[in-house]
């Protein structure tokens, strides 16, 4: 893979008009009212009511349903059985949360229907095995990382927020005041699972560099490559250095590199994910957007 490539992902044909549109993804732990995690078969049943909603299959993983799709949204695992991820289509920000609660309740109610409740926490305790891999990047994650050392990230639920920006100064400028306010989402949603992807990073079999996870203050989009490509690519469930490495699906890369905040394009759009943000309840989903709407405009 080459830098100049990368740099052009990030600077190249970039829709001028600015719509200041958001999306959102949002991670809820699913449990039986004694507590325990749902059963793989408990979120299947899930799924299958959803589709009987109006949600269609999109991705199978064998006989499993891996994804659902509906009006732009999705619904997926995200690496623990009992993990389900609502991931929004983007929207104008005085719409999304209704988006929101629209997609979430669909999820609620079929849950409800399987004796399934949320558990609005980011943190899941049990020693139970939860892991699910319910794609190809996943799967070259648990060879490369190990069980025990994925296991924790099945675990863990958070709230994530991406929005538009208006091209690669601004994104620059708009990375940077996020890392300056951290502060401001931490007050009020202290970010539980901070100790886990630490020791997630530090005890993978893969020996990944600290840095890969945290907080980068890029000065431009080129150093923002440069502190990029100082890190391997996984390819096969190896390592390999970023020059030698021939893999050209660049998002696959970039969500490799687990910083808080960091860059992403979706179609024409250069975008920025804001990541470490706790589950809780919706209300504090809610509070978590005007904290960031605050910050960026």
């Amino acid at each position: 893979m080459k830098k100049e490539k990368l740099y052009d992902y990030f600077t190249k044909g970039l829709n001028p008009i600015f719509r200041g549109w958001i999306g959102a993804e949002i991670e809820t732990h699913f449990i039986y009212p004694n507590g325990d995690p749902i059963t793989i078969d408990c979120s299947q049943e899930i799924f299958k009511i959803l589709v009987n909603d109006g949600w269609r299959v999109v991705s199978m993983k064998g006989v499993l349903i891996a994804e659902l799709a509906k009006n732009g949204a999705k619904i997926l695992y995200e690496l623990g059985r009992q993990n389900i991820e609502v991931a929004t289509p983007p929207a104008d920000p005085e719409c999304l949360f209704g988006v929101i609660n629209s997609f979430m309740s669909d999820l609620y109610l079929a849950a409800e229907k399987c004796n399934a409740y949320p558990l609005f926490a980011p943190i899941i305790e049990t020693e139970e095995d939860l892991l699910i891999i319910p794609d190809e990047r996943d799967a070259s994650w648990l060879e490369l990382d190990g069980v025990r050392q994925l296991g924790l990230l099945s675990k863990i639920s958070s709230v994530q927020f991406t929005f538009e920006t208006k091209g690669p100064e601004d994104a620059i400028y708009l990375l940077n005041k996020l890392s300056e306010n951290r502060d401001k989402f931490i007050s009020s949603n202290p970010y539980a699972q901070e100790e886990m992807w630490v020791e997630y990073i530090q005890s993978s079999k893969a020996g990944y560099r600290p840095d890969r996870y945290g907080i980068m203050c890029p000065t431009s989009i080129g150093n923002y490559v440069e502190l990029l490509t100082s890190h391997d690519v996984v390819i096969n469930s190896k390592l390999v250095p970023f020059d030698e490495a021939e893999q050209e699906n660049i998002d696959m890369f970039l969500r490799s590199v687990w910083w808080n905040f960091r860059l992403r394009r979706y179609s024409d759009r250069l975008c920025i994910e804001v990541r470490t943000l706790s589950r809780r309840d919706d209300g504090q989903i809610l509070c978590d957007f005007n904290n960031l709407l605050s910050i960026i405009h």
